[in-house]
Parts: structure tokens; C-alpha cells; sequence
């Protein structure tokens, strides 16, 4: 099987959900992008700290290492999953999906899909759920890629005549705020500051502040604040590591100055948290 891609789906019987994708309520910080094509049913999601509700006829696209968890999700529920590893879609994809893929992970992870297109991802989704396990054909890759591209155009399709984006009047203020956000989930850890993050998209802290607030209704410190706290109680709840550790793994000067931020954000002390959870 393919390293780079995987095929799963909760109905057939095979190669269902796998613990990588697992819907938990927890949050989890996959490190594949993850695909959620609802064929019937309803699911209830929290992606990056908003909810979201996939149902019948729409998908869900959810980047490597966004947080996301799920609240319920109902019996009848059936959906396909794709999940693609961040390097192979990165040359995977041609730049212009990439940039506007990447806008449909970051801005908004659910769409709606018109019922043709939605025939025909099931269509894909069933063919290389079948083919990707087979060793007989020296074309594999490249016939795999070919799929995924159609999907994917197609995605962006959709994206580019969904009416909010149409009517959107600041389409590069829509990707500085999807490059933060992506920065972000990567450097999250070693540094908390906004300047830090300007720096990396070569403008200015305050136009950085003024663009994410304006995109996304929060503003930039608010962001860098909830990934700090969401991997901060992941660490308190699975590591083994003291508190002092867990401070200076998040970039804090002292474990006091790490348990005061805690604390102001929570309303627990970092000891309280993981006790509450033990």
C-alpha cells in the first residue's frame, strides 16, 4: 500500500476508520491532511476551537496539525476519508490547487457539494479505495495522482463559486490570515509573539493583527493563545513530563510565568489540570 495516502470509510466493512483518524473527543493534531466526505448522516466537529457540522451532500478538509475533535455523530452516519500526507501534497499538487486548497483547509473547512460532484467523489473515492492496494499495475502512482487532481480541481471549483468568496473583496488578506494560521501550527511551540509571525510573512505586527482579526474574527494573540493552552493540556493529560519540562518545551522563560498563563486561561493551575484528569 501506498505510504503517502490512505483510503478509509465507517460503512463497508474494510479499511474503516484507523486510529490515525480516529474521531475522538479529544483534540487531535493529525500529521496528514484529512478529507471527510459525508454520503449520508451528520457529524458534529470542533475544528481549530469553532464548530462545524458535516452532513449529507458536504466535505470537510482538515489540515495536518489542526486541532479537531468530534462532539456526536449520528447512527446512520456514512462517510469516505482520504487522508494524504502534508509532504506528498505538497508535490502532489500543482501550485494553483495548492494555494487555493490550502485557503479551503484555513478559512473554512466545510462545503457543500453539488450532487454530480458528489457522485463522482464517491465514484474516485470507491475506485481507489480497491486499486491502491494492488501491486500489478506500473502506473499506480501516477494513475492514483490523476485521480486526486480531478478531486481536487474540482474542490477548488467549488470554493471559487461558493458566494462569500465571490463577494470576498480582499482575497490576499483571506491568505496572509491562512499562512498565519499554517505558521502557526507549525511554530507554535517555539515562539508566542506576533512579530515573530509578521516577520515570517514580511509585514508588519500590526497589518498581521489587522488582516487575521478581519478574517477570522480573532485576533492574532488569540490564535498563538489557544494552541499553546490546547497542546499545554494535551501535554498535562499523556506526558510524563513535569510541569517545569512542559514549560520550557513551550517556550515559556519560567515554569511561574507558564503556570500564571495557564492559570489566567483556564482557571486551573497546570497542577489542577492534571489532576483532574488523572
Amino acid at each position: 500500500m501506498e505510504d503517502w495516502i490512505k483510503i478509509y470509510d465507517n460503512y463497508s466493512g474494510k479499511m474503516k476508520f484507523s486510529k490515525p483518524v480516529s474521531l475522538i473527543e479529544k483534540y487531535v493534531l493529525s500529521d496528514t491532511i484529512i478529507l471527510l466526505i459525508c454520503l449520508k448522516g451528520h457529524a458534529r466537529f470542533n475544528v481549530r476551537f469553532k464548530e462545524y457540522t458535516l452532513s449529507e451532500g458536504s466535505f470537510m478538509a482538515i489540515g495536518a496539525g489542526t486541532p479537531f475533535y468530534y462532539t456526536e455523530r449520528s447512527r446512520d452516519m456514512k462517510v469516505n476519508i482520504i487522508t494524504i500526507k502534508e509532504s506528498a501534497f505538497d508535490k502532489l499538487a500543482p501550485g494553483l490547487i495548492r494555494i487555493y486548497f490550502r485557503r479551503l483547509i484555513y478559512s473554512n473547512p466545510l462545503h457543500h457539494i453539488p450532487a454530480d460532484k458528489m457522485e463522482m467523489c464517491d465514484m474516485i473515492h470507491s475506485y481507489l479505495k480497491g486499486f491502491i492496494g494492488r501491486n500489478d499495475n506500473y502506473f499506480k502512482r501516477q494513475i492514483v495522482r490523476n485521480y486526486l487532481d480531478i478531486m481536487f480541481y474540482e474542490a477548488c471549483n467549488i470554493l471559487l463559486h461558493e458566494p462569500e468568496i465571490e463577494k470576498s473583496k480582499d482575497r490576499h488578506k483571506d491568505e496572509i490570515a491562512g499562512n498565519f494560521i499554517m505558521l502557526l501550527e507549525k511554530h507554535f511551540k517555539t515562539s508566542r509573539k506576533v512579530e515573530f509571525f509578521a516577520r515570517e510573512l514580511n509585514i508588519t505586527p500590526k497589518y498581521l493583527s489587522t488582516v487575521v482579526k478581519e478574517s477570522t474574527g480573532r485576533t492574532a494573540s488569540a490564535w498563538i493563545d489557544d494552541y499553546t493552552v490546547m497542546e499545554a493540556r494535551n501535554m498535562l493529560k499523556s506526558s510524563t513530563k513535569t510541569i517545569q519540562e512542559i514549560s520550557y518545551d513551550l517556550g515559556f522563560a519560567t515554569p511561574s510565568h507558564f503556570s500564571k498563563f495557564f492559570k489566567d486561561k483556564t482557571g486551573l493551575t497546570p497542577k489542577e489540570a492534571r489532576a483532574n484528569h488523572n
